[in-house]
């Protein structure tokens, strides 16, 4: 009897719990690299994740052009594990590199049907950014092409939106910004309200920075738990 009831308890646990052979694809934001997600990298591939910390020259081409890029690479993964699913993790304008890249007809299937965090994603532009496409010295900081786009654009509505066959997703916004520029709380580079997601999701938020919130370990925790199935209680406790 004791063994029925110990099987009754392990069933449902292992029937809800995550499938860590598929892969967790990383992606860093404008002027970034594989460091601003390594430590994020570290914290999944420890609780047993297959990690891919996907790197691109984020100031060097428009952002439809680093979706493009992107896919050459989601090909690559969905060929060497066919049929399993793609999740993801971005930073910042990493969320719209996938978003355009989700939205491209090369996307293959696996990318469509993974499960996806986005952290401080500047969903509808930045107004700091438009602030500072005033000023001349940005085109030679920033050129022309993708920084651009964020420097100007209040949203990115041709880009497509995320799928609906991607059914569980999480936003993680920063609060911790004092940037006299930018109306509302932010995190110093995106106001809150430029994070908002149309669509169903889960949403935290952090008193983090824009940079600095990719090496938080209550976020680390957050995007963990989230992929395991365990996000709803660990959301609420770290919601603030």
């Amino acid at each position: 009897m004791r063994i029925l009831a110990l099987i009754s308890i392990c069933i449902p646990l292992l029937c809800s719990a995550a499938n860590k052979d598929e892969p967790i694809v990383c992606i860093h934001g404008l002027m970034g690299g594989k460091w601003c997600m390594r430590y994020l990298e570290k914290k999944l591939t420890q609780k047993g994740w297959a990690v891919v910390n996907w790197d691109y020259p984020s100031l060097d081409a428009y952002i439809e052009d680093h979706g493009m890029a992107l896919n050459k690479k989601l090909n690559e993964i969905a060929k060497e594990a066919p049929g399993k699913p793609i999740n993801f993790v971005t930073h910042s304008m990493g969320g719209l590199v996938l978003l355009s890249a989700l939205n491209a007809p090369e996307c293959p299937d696996e990318a469509k049907r993974g499960e996806v965090v986005l952290i401080a994603p500047p969903l509808k532009g930045a107004s700091y950014g438009r602030w500072l496409n005033q000023f001349g010295f940005t085109k030679k900081i920033f050129k022309e092409f993708s920084a651009k786009q964020l420097m100007t654009r209040t949203n990115f509505d041709d880009f497509g939106q995320y799928p609906d066959s991607i059914e569980r997703m999480l936003v993680i916004a920063g609060s911790l910004g004092f940037n006299p520029v930018i109306k509302g709380k932010n995190d110093g580079t995106v106001a809150l309200d430029e994070t908002e997601l149309e669509r169903q999701h889960q949403r935290a938020v952090v008193r983090r920075g824009h940079k600095s919130i990719v090496f938080s370990g209550r976020v680390a925790q957050m995007v963990t738990h989230f992929f395991n199935h365990q996000e709803k209680e660990q959301l609420h406790r770290n919601k603030m």
